[in-house]
């Protein structure tokens, strides 16, 4: 595998770590993209200069993810947020209670909206506003 596709798939399916590590290694001119992946792990960089890369999300990476929060024993709320705290207190906010728990689901999950499956990342790509309330869930017994 070349690492132009792993570059094109890092972006495409957003890993961060990945896209700004090839991102990184290109601007310092330690590899190109016609180079094999193995390449990648011959390399030796330099940790702060990927860490500020990182920080700073030059390729400009959503961070917005979903999280699933438990209002009662049978009902779900999906919410986008930056953060666990974020959707916590979005949540409280907006049903006056505190969650039962909250957890992080993978932006590829898919959900069932209506006749079609949709994955969360993207439901992500047509909202406007977050965090925002993005659906509910009914757990049959």
């Amino acid at each position: 595998m070349l690492i132009r596709d792993l570059y094109e798939d890092s972006i495409k399916f957003e890993e961060p770590l990945i896209a700004h590590y090839i991102f990184y290694l290109l601007q310092e001119s330690l590899i190109s993209l016609e180079d094999d992946v193995k390449k990648l792990n011959e390399i030796k960089v330099d940790k702060q200069k990927l860490s500020k890369i990182l920080k700073q999300n030059l390729l400009g990476f959503s961070q917005i993810k979903v999280f699933a929060l438990k209002h009662s024993d049978k009902y779900f709320i999906f919410i986008f947020a930056k953060d666990k705290q974020e959707a916590i207190s979005y949540f409280q906010k907006k049903f006056k209670r505190k969650p039962l728990n909250c957890n992080e689901y993978s932006l590829d999950t898919p959900m069932n909206i209506g006749n079609r499956f949709l994955s969360f990342r993207d439901m992500r790509k047509e909202q406007k506003e977050f965090p925002t309330v993005i659906g509910y869930y009914e757990k049959i017994y």
